[in-house]
């Protein structure tokens, strides 16, 4: 497997082989990565956690009392306790499965998200133009970097974590590294411009 080391930061050659076909002419890729892989826990999962389970308990409690279902009350259990399923479980796997199609690259003039797993999606965020950057820091050296003007914190926790509104790389290892990364790449980008 061939590896390249820049600034720290390595480039594994299956993302950078992603990556290099959305690439222009002279376009020079400084790192790729990730997100965070697997059940990822936000902070308003403290919130939405609780609430699924009192919902569960509430459906089930409401149409397990009844002794006499129709077809009408049948399916609208159902689709209750379909809606608690997934709010407690399902969008944690769906998130995860998004997750799994997404890779982010640096280069020397932008930044690039590529999503999706049928069909695949590219971000480019040019640094030329970029307005902010912010970071946010984990305990253990992951974080996550928005790029331009964001929503507020609480809005963007509303949705599930790679979801979340505006672009961002969503929770990459060493963010710091990466981070600077960005920050120097954005810098000599607006010096030519």
């Amino acid at each position: 497997m061939h590896e390249e080391e820049v600034r720290g930061v390595n480039l594994a050659s299956g993302l950078d082989d992603e990556l290099r076909r959305h690439l222009e002419r002279g376009e020079k890729l400084l790192w790729a990565g990730r997100p965070a892989q697997g059940i990822v826990f936000a902070t308003m999962d403290w919130y939405y956690i609780p609430f699924s389970v009192v919902w569960l308990g509430f459906v089930l409690q409401i149409f397990g009392q009844r002794n006499q279902v129709d077809a009408v009350t049948g399916l609208t259990s159902v689709l209750f306790v379909a809606v608690g399923i997934y709010m407690l479980i399902g969008r944690f796997i769906v998130d995860w499965i998004y997750r799994s199609g997404v890779v982010y690259g640096v280069t020397d003039r932008r930044a690039i998200i590529v999503s999706g797993l049928a069909s695949r999606s590219v971000q480019s965020i040019d640094f030329s133009s970029l307005s902010g950057l912010k970071l946010e820091e984990r305990g253990d050296g992951s974080g996550t970097i928005a790029f331009g003007d964001q929503p507020p914190y609480w809005y963007r926790q509303q949705l599930h974590a790679a979801w979340g509104a505006g672009a961002q790389f969503f929770r990459v290892p060493e963010v710091r590294k990466v981070y600077s990364i960005v920050y120097e790449a954005m810098q000599r980008q607006k010096r030519r411009g």
